[in-house]
């Protein structure tokens, strides 16, 4: 059984319950993190033991989601996430499973950070993913570089998993707009901590989280 699995969701609803619908191999508990507001009418497979949807009055960005679904699930050993658009093929889930807990586990398809798994020995290593990097984009390169600093094995596994990519600022020209902005400030930012040596998780910043905001 998996322990957890931590889904953010922003919009695409449709692609997150063909998530759902692709769980083929029993999950304690499936978080949900409802950036959006429109979880309410999602149907989860038998295979789910505990279902959690939790909406959020706004978008906590892709990093400070996956930072919530470790801070929920404390006693774990690991943690595993899928993107809302990515879907399983049969028995990659199960594949899943024999992830360590020293390492860092990532589909072995592009874009690679759809589906993967972090365990406890690890994030003890890393820290918390940067929530600076905000709202997406640009946080998987700095957990990447992080962990090879640090010497965190990131191990890459034929996992048969359907991804739709950027489907969540495709969906909305709106928001194709700003990201070619918050796309662009979060690759300075993370460029400018490569300049300066930083490997550190970085921390939530008030002024980013509003200027790169994209509530609509």
């Amino acid at each position: 059984m998996i322990p957890n699995l931590i889904v953010p969701v922003l919009n695409r609803y449709d692609l997150l319950q063909r998530l759902l619908d692709s769980i083929d191999f029993p999950i304690r508990d499936l978080l949900i993190i409802d950036n959006g507001g429109g979880a309410d009418s999602l149907r989860f497979p038998s295979f789910v033991v505990n279902s959690h949807i939790l909406p959020l009055p706004s978008n906590l960005g892709v990093a400070g989601s996956w930072n919530l679904g470790i801070k929920l699930f404390p006693h774990d050993h690991r943690w595993f996430f899928a993107s809302n658009d990515a879907y399983f093929q049969p028995h990659a889930l199960e594949k899943l499973c024999d992830a360590r807990r020293d390492e860092i586990v990532l589909a072995g398809v592009f874009p690679f950070w759809h589906v993967f798994s972090i365990g406890d020995e690890a994030h003890r290593k890393l820290g918390l993913f940067d929530e600076s990097i905000y709202p997406a984009f640009c946080e998987d390169l700095d957990a990447q570089r992080r962990a090879a600093h640090h010497g965190i094995p990131i191990r890459k596994i034929d996992i048969p998993v359907g991804h739709d990519n950027s489907s969540t600022i495709h969906s909305d020209p709106r928001l194709l707009a700003l990201n070619s902005k918050t796309h662009a400030s979060n690759r300075e930012y993370y460029d400018g901590k490569i300049a300066r040596g930083d490997y550190s998780e970085g921390r939530w910043d008030l002024d980013r989280r509003r200027a790169n905001s994209w509530d609509l």
